[in-house]
């Protein structure tokens, strides 16, 4: 009988509460909410499931914070990856006797000074090369089709392609759907322009990588400090693993898409070929994608070849360009400057960039490569331990 009383009493407390907290709903925020279920749980302590559920709240409170604030906390996240990305520059160039005030101020005016070089070059060529492609577009469309049906019967007929419905594809729906494509592009880049633009950004960017870089050992040591002592190696160790993974991958993946990119424009330039600024500015975006990204700035790639007075010929030359740079960086460039951190399976590398861009659309194109390493390191650790604790067990069996 007492349990039934109690049981009655809780589930009465807990429709008052319920009803309570409808009743004021207008004036609560979830900061008062998880306030008061803290301050309850408070008195329950010494219970497991009170210190899970207060650890809960907290996370859950803190998810709420950054998704209400995350507008203004835009440029620390900015500049707190960017004083991540630079810390190992910083750290070397400290190493040679410059004092870290001086490097991270060098790397800093020199990173400013060449984005704004870059910008004032690449964005104007780009804002020509994008306009003048959707002007040709619809004049092209045409020839793409005619050269097809063409030239390409046997292909058509083993692929069972049906050669009304590509007219229409090709002459109806094509048009319309790469001007889309390509004005949508546009506004991106002109939306880089406007960005940049803002006051704001450009001068607290800046000032906030500044005081993260300079004093970024000082704030990973605080993060460690945070760590109970018993827990501290262990977790030096598995924040040591992560940043290479991490870092080593994205840093790597930056500076072996600038150089795609650049040795894409420049070889397509050298043979005359239609938009190389566009092509390899494109090719060097994608390249972060791997294997995906290839196929498809080389798909792109193929069919500016239409806009040239032979396009098999054009073709033929892109696919030249795009075998050999590909082939330098996956054997010259990309091993000396990413190396195996990874470790991934490129069948796991495709699954992992697929699952991410599902649920966070461009940027898990980005992260997914990289996240995906995090979790098989974290897999592999674990089997590692139970391995060793079964090794142990077996030796203490004995």
């Amino acid at each position: 009988m007492t349990n039934n009383y109690r049981i009655l009493a809780v589930l009465s407390v807990f429709l008052l509460l319920a009803a309570f907290f409808w009743s004021t709903r207008e004036i609560l925020s979830p900061v008062l909410v998880g306030a008061f279920l803290l301050f309850l749980l408070l008195g329950l302590k010494e219970y497991a499931i009170a210190r899970r559920l207060a650890i809960g709240i907290i996370l859950i409170l803190v998810i709420w914070f950054f998704v209400k604030v995350q507008g203004t906390i835009i440029p620390f996240l900015i500049s707190f990856i960017l004083a991540y990305l630079f810390d190992p520059l910083a750290d070397w160039l400290e190493k040679r006797g410059i004092r870290r005030v001086l490097a991270v101020f060098f790397l800093l005016f020199v990173t400013v000074t060449l984005l704004v070089l870059v910008a004032m070059i690449l964005i104007p060529n780009l804002v020509e090369e994008i306009r003048d492609l959707i002007n040709r577009i619809y004049d092209t469309a045409p020839k793409i089709y005619a050269y097809i049906n063409e030239n390409l019967p046997k292909i058509q007929e083993y692929f069972k392609i049906d050669s009304e419905e590509l007219r229409q594809n090709f002459l109806e729906k094509f048009p319309s759907t790469a001007e889309q494509v390509l004005s949508n592009l546009l506004k991106g880049i002109t939306g880089i322009g406007a960005l940049l633009g803002q006051v704001l950004y450009i001068i607290l960017i800046p000032i906030l990588t500044f005081y993260f870089l300079k004093d970024f050992d000082l704030i990973r040591h605080s993060l460690i400090d945070l760590i109970p002592r018993k827990y501290r190696n262990v977790f030096t160790f598995y924040l040591w693993r992560m940043n290479r993974i991490l870092g080593g991958y994205l840093r790597g993946q930056l500076t072996v898409c600038t150089i795609v990119g650049i040795f894409t424009g420049l070889g397509l330039a050298l043979f005359h070929l239609p938009f190389a600024v566009l092509l390899g500015f494109m090719t060097g975006i994608l390249n972060i994608i791997p294997y995906i990204g290839l196929y498809i700035s080389l798909g792109l790639a193929l069919l500016t070849g239409f806009f040239t007075p032979s396009p098999l010929i054009a073709m033929l030359k892109i696919g030249g360009i795009f075998l050999v740079v590909q082939a330098t960086e996956a054997y010259v460039i990309s091993p000396k400057i990413v190396g195996e951190r990874v470790g991934l399976h490129p069948v796991a590398v495709i699954f992992s960039i697929l699952i991410f861009s599902r649920f966070l659309g461009f940027w898990g194109l980005i992260i997914g490569v990289p996240t995906a390493a995090l979790i098989k390191f974290l897999l592999d650790e674990w089997k590692r331990r139970q391995k060793w604790k079964e090794i142990l067990a077996e030796k203490n069996d004995t």
